[in-house]
């Protein structure tokens, strides 16, 4: 096995350690199996994230790409990097797919494209409008001697689909690099969601919770560090949703060693302190909340990412409640985000492979 080279924990290592299942010196990156339980109903992906339906019923999915040959360095995770317009989104209509958004920045591994870094959020709204979050997962002030369209790492994207036109709705990269609200300057933006007319989303390298509104960003929560097993680690926010009793909700996968157990879901009202909502869970990446009200969440890995990214979908049971939650699944190779459609959830996998990732159709029952 490839070794993990961590010297210190850095929040935006959270998903390129994921790749430690990659044999030293493989040309190819991984590849997702095949899950005969499930329909797949999109296939293809490169390192595919987050995905959201639109009101019309489409499925949108980020794909954070295959890196390119540009700009080689050595990434979080020790190993080399490179970046290149390989990031997209992808839209399931009808029973076919298709990209409709290309070019867009992405950091992979150098030689495989395993891992990447791009494209991690994709949510529709209005009337052919999408917004795109931009991982990144370096210091801020390297994105300044990027070539185009490197600049756009680190950026919360709109675009119109009808003219083409783009537009920065907020630059989380700037926000991280004027503020730095906790250790040291590293921004990856993740999750997003739309709350009237303001944007909430994530930041897992500044571990952070921000608001956008009128393309000005605006600090919501810090994640302070997380006592485990093994120490104390950085929590790395991964998704925020908002449920349907007007609270914001959001994901932890916790920084390396990636510690089973570690990881909670926080409940978040504005104005106050935010809660543990349910504890106990293992790096989870993506939340959803169904029509029936009740909360789902992917675990990228069950066992921590140092034991490979074998995880799954769960119900989630709030701590109060003395439930315990719930696998939906079983094992799923590097599962990612989770999207929910009448009684259905729509779970994006091989999220460290590029060209073998996929999207799945889980009954809920």
């Amino acid at each position: 096995m490839r070794k993990i080279m961590i010297g210190a924990v850095v929040a935006s290592t959270a998903l390129v350690t994921v790749a430690a299942t990659t044999p030293a010196g493989a040309s190819q990156a991984p590849r997702a199996p095949h899950d005969a339980k499930f329909k797949t109903v999109a296939s293809g992906l490169n390192n595919p994230r987050q995905l959201n339906f639109s009101k019309s019923g489409k499925l949108y999915i980020a794909e954070a790409g295959s890196g390119g040959t540009s700009d080689c360095r050595q990434g979080p995770e020790g190993a080399p990097v490179c970046w290149g317009p390989t990031g997209s989104v992808t839209v399931v209509s009808h029973g076919k797919q298709h990209r409709v958004i290309k070019g867009l920045p992405s950091y992979g591994d150098q030689n495989t494209g395993a891992s990447a870094l791009g494209p991690a959020d994709v949510v529709p709204y209005g009337k052919h409008r999408l917004a795109v979050s931009v991982g990144y997962g370096f210091a801020p002030a390297d994105r300044a001697s990027l070539a185009a369209p490197g600049r756009l790492f680190g950026r919360l994207l709109g675009y119109n689909l009808k003219n083409g036109h783009r537009t920065t709705l907020g630059d989380l990269l700037r926000f991280e690099g004027r503020k730095n609200p906790i250790h040291d300057p590293n921004t990856d933006p993740t999750g997003v969601f739309k709350w009237g007319h303001t944007w909430y989303a994530t930041d897992s390298g500044g571990n952070d919770l921000v608001k956008v509104r009128h393309h000005r960003v605006r600090l919501v929560k810090v994640f302070h560090d997380v006592k485990t097993a093994a120490g104390k680690v950085q929590a790395v926010p991964t998704d925020v949703v908002v449920g349907p009793d007007g609270a914001l909700y959001v994901s932890e996968l916790t920084g390396f060693p990636f510690v089973k157990g570690a990881a909670s879901i926080y409940r978040i009202v504005p104005g106050h302190k935010a809660k543990v909502y349910a504890s106990g869970l293992t790096n989870v990446t993506s939340l959803a909340f169904g029509k029936d009200g009740k909360l789902y969440a992917v675990q990228i890995a069950n066992k921590g990412l140092l034991n490979g990214p074998t995880g799954s979908l769960w119900r989630i049971h709030s701590d109060k409640s003395g439930k315990k939650s719930r696998n939906l699944t079983g094992p799923l190779f590097a599962p990612y985000g989770v999207a929910i459609k009448g009684h259905s959830a729509y779970v994006s996998m091989g999220a460290v492979a590029p060209g073998a990732g996929s999207v799945i159709k889980v009954p809920l029952g």
